[in-house]
């Protein structure tokens, strides 16, 4: 809720391109974690519709680590 909150709040100001880049940044970032796979896991492989989060609450995420989705790609941007 917070990745998608930060999206939001950045992507409203920015042009198409910029956008796009905004979200190359952070889809390659979150299918590099784990909480996409626990989801999918939760959602469509187990359905128990049960996800154990990594962080658990809201309140374990920091602004910091919202901040790192949205960072320079290290090696160049997509376009």
């Amino acid at each position: 809720m917070k990745l998608t909150f930060e999206q939001l709040r950045r992507g409203k100001t920015l042009d198409f391109d910029d956008c796009m880049r905004l979200e190359f940044r952070m889809v390659g970032r979150v299918i590099k974690g784990v909480d996409f796979y626990e989801g999918t896991r939760a959602a469509v492989i187990d359905k128990d519709q049960s996800p154990q989060w990594n962080p658990a609450r809201l309140d374990e995420v920091s602004a910091a680590d919202i901040a790192a989705y949205f960072e320079p790609l290290p090696g160049g941007e997509l376009f």
